[in-house]
């Protein structure tokens, strides 16, 4: 599916939405916002957390996402010899949505379990795949090609073994709608205080059921969405800018330097002074 390129490691933009990750070693987790996305293991496997759930996938299996979550991700199967190979597509929820309107799919009758799953690649998938790869080979193709490719990509997908998560990419008027904006006002507020009372109003719900929903779509509670979207912040804040620790976290809404500390050792395993000069390192 992938190319076995011979080199240095890589994660590579080869098209616009679309990157190729190489990696000869075992990775640690990383944290980081995801954003709704169709990601392929070639070769080798990996594992991505997202709050409580635990998501294993190797080799021809793919994970794909529906919400802006925040996840531990990290590659647990790589050598020299046979290094991890995989794709990452992101998924347009304005192209999924309309596809799913324009051919009249048949609404999903019950909610999805949660926002990501776990899937084996089948030959209809695959199909598509080998040939949005093979537009890397004749790039004055892609854009006459790409299209229609990934139209056909995103049909496999609503009509897979997860369509009841890929087709609440996108749609309006449901709980998960409702959710995606709360979730995008953490986004933007991440550092203020929250009350669940307060989104749940802003989602048009009792607390009681925003609170399930939010729960089943992103498998954490909100306040601890808002705790990993601060501290996945504030990691990339101390990896990207030459600024103390105290002054950062202060920033992303924490009361205290040891307040911070002691959340950011606890999500990460290291204190954040030690993180930032390891990974400058």
């Amino acid at each position: 599916m992938i190319k076995k390129h011979s080199g240095p490691d890589y994660v590579t933009d080869v098209l616009p939405g679309v990157r190729l990750l190489k990696k000869s070693s075992l990775t640690e987790p990383l944290g980081g916002l995801a954003v709704p996305t169709f990601a392929v293991v070639a070769q080798g496997s990996k594992c991505t957390v997202i709050g409580d759930s635990v998501h294993h996938y190797n080799a021809g299996e793919y994970l794909v996402v529906s919400l802006e979550v925040p996840v531990s991700a990290h590659i647990t199967k790589a050598s020299e010899e046979e290094p991890f190979l995989g794709l990452e597509m992101a998924l347009d929820p304005t192209a999924l949505a309309s596809l799913a309107l324009e051919t009249n799919l048949a609404p999903i009758k019950h909610d999805a379990p949660s926002s990501a799953g776990v899937g084996s690649v089948s030959d209809l998938l695959l199909d598509p795949l080998v040939r949005l790869l093979s537009l890397l080979d004749t790039p004055t193709d892609a854009t006459a090609l790409r299209p229609a490719i990934e139209r056909e990509l995103m049909w496999r997908l609503l009509n897979g073994a997860h369509a009841s998560i890929v087709r609440q990419i996108g749609l309006v008027g449901t709980p998960l709608s409702r959710v995606v904006d709360a979730i995008e006002w953490l986004k933007h507020n991440f550092a203020e205080p929250i009350h669940v009372e307060e989104l749940a109003d802003r989602a048009g719900m009792s607390v009681t059921s925003f609170h399930r929903h939010f729960r089943r779509a992103t498998s954490m509670t909100p306040i601890r969405y808002q705790k990993r979207l601060r501290l996945i912040q504030a990691r990339t804040k101390l990896m990207s800018e030459q600024r103390s620790v105290a002054s950062i976290g202060f920033e992303m809404g924490y009361e205290s330097a040891s307040q911070f500390n002691r959340e950011y050792r606890r999500e990460f395993g290291s204190s954040p002074g030690i993180d930032a000069a390891r990974f400058r390192t």
